[in-house]
């Protein structure tokens, strides 16, 4: 039995008609990349930010778990963009890092001119 017996043009699917079908529909064809759904907490970072006098603190404290737990433990750079992303400003920022330090939480390496690097601290709260 040869291809056109069976009509093989037939079941190919044409690119351009496919995109078309799918903007009509109001879908998009490009897939979205992977998106977070949940940043977890160790529980002893919830409690010592029990302690946290600003809001911005609690809200980059979640961000840089995330982020450090994305990159695969590495230390953090807290850039102006990490700063959009938890939609504070720059001096919000600084003092949400530094609340952080004094609740022992992150250490803080920073350098004339560069973004902050950010090594977090996870304290543990069982001996195993």
């Amino acid at each position: 039995m040869d291809d056109d017996d069976i009509g093989i043009e037939k079941l190919r699917v044409d690119p351009a008609r496919m995109q078309r079908i799918l903007e009509q529909h109001g879908r998009k064809s490009k897939r979205k990349g992977w998106q977070r759904n949940y940043t977890l907490v160790p529980r002893e970072w919830e409690l010592r930010l029990l302690d946290a006098k600003r809001v911005s603190t609690y809200r980059l404290a979640i961000e840089l778990l995330y982020l450090h737990w994305y990159d695969g433990g590495k230390p953090v750079i807290v850039s102006s963009k990490v700063a959009k992303a938890v939609k504070f400003s720059a001096r919000s920022k600084w003092n949400a890092l530094a609340e952080l330090e004094r609740l022992g939480l992150v250490g803080v390496n920073r350098g004339p001119r560069k973004s902050p690097r950010v090594v977090l601290h996870h304290t543990q709260t069982k001996q195993t």
